[in-house]
Order: C-alpha cells, then structure tokens, then sequence
C-alpha cells in the first residue's frame, strides 16, 4: 500500500487567499527541488518548463526509502517553521535534516 506524503492540490484548496497560494506553490517548488536534486524522489514533479504539475501528490512509492524517511522526520519540522514565518528558500534545515538521516 502507497501511503500519501504530500499533495499540492489538496495544500493549494485550503484556501482561496492568493498570498496563501503563492506561499504554498513557493514551498512545494522550494521542497520538489531539493528532492530532485537529493534524488530522493523517482517521479517528475516538473512540467518540461519547470513549473510544478497542478496534479502533483507524492505517494511512498513516489520517494526512495530515504525520501520516505526525510519525509516522516524532516518534512513536518520545516513546514513548521514556515507556517511560523520562516524562510521558504531557506533549505539549511532541510540539508541538515537529510544529513542526520544519512549519518
């Protein structure tokens, strides 16, 4: 059984505010960026422009079992510091996250 890790259609109907919006569309691409580039994850979350898939929800099996890790311990610390303001483009916490994983 896939578990589902993240869904963007889902963060984006939370609300209909636009700075929300934005916030959480800066975030996923922030996020999919550091999995594609930690290869972490083993789908597409791009268009071939860049831009993010409207559809885009992370399965389990969507991740390697490194990615599924990141995403139980490192993911729900960075969401919250961004919901409590924090940089977007701030990967540090992310990196060092995946570093304690990996040690």
């Amino acid at each position: 059984m896939s578990i589902l890790r993240y869904s963007y259609p889902t963060m984006l109907k939370r609300s209909k505010s636009l700075s929300y919006r934005q916030q959480v569309t800066s975030m996923t691409t922030v996020l999919m960026n550091f999995l594609v580039e930690q290869k972490l994850i083993v789908i597409k979350p791009f268009h071939e422009n860049g831009s993010l898939k409207d559809d885009l929800v992370l399965r389990s099996s969507d991740l390697t079992d490194l990615g599924n890790e990141f995403f139980k311990e490192v993911f729900p610390k960075w969401s919250a510091y961004i919901d409590r303001g924090g940089e977007i483009q701030k990967t540090t916490m992310l990196l060092k996250g995946l570093n304690k994983l990996q040690m």
